[in-house]
């Protein structure tokens, strides 16, 4: 099989995916466009985009060893939840830089007890 054979089967897996993933979102959406709540098509398109990306990579990767079409197209069904699932070990922390101290507040003016006026700079 030729690289770019290999790749448009795993462009078809990739696609596959993607097909399945947006059939689950209309059902977990109450069987409606799931982007109609957000308002914002884009980052869907490229969730989508990303999966048919990944999918070709990884068969044309993988060409040499690849038979025929059917494992071309398996490889580009399961990149994404590989490449997902590889990612999903991987921990993110926040910065350990020092943040600069900031100034300390000037105290606040004491109010005291009954009977005693209020000193106007206190207001």
């Amino acid at each position: 099989m030729t690289w770019w054979q290999a790749a448009l089967w795993g462009l078809a897996g990739g696609g596959a995916a993607s097909v399945f993933s947006l059939s689950a979102a209309v059902v977990s959406a109450g069987y409606t466009w799931p982007w109609r709540k957000e308002g914002d098509l884009g980052p869907r398109l490229f969730v989508v985009v990303a999966g048919l990306v990944l999918g070709a990579l990884v068969a044309t990767a993988a060409h040499s060893q690849i038979s025929g079409p059917w494992p071309a197209f398996i490889f580009g069904i399961g990149a994404p939840t590989t490449i997902r699932g590889l990612l999903s070990g991987v921990e993110v922390e926040p910065s350990r830089r020092r943040r600069r101290p900031q100034a300390a507040a000037p105290p606040l003016p004491r109010v005291s007890g009954e009977g005693e006026e209020l000193r106007e700079d206190a207001l």
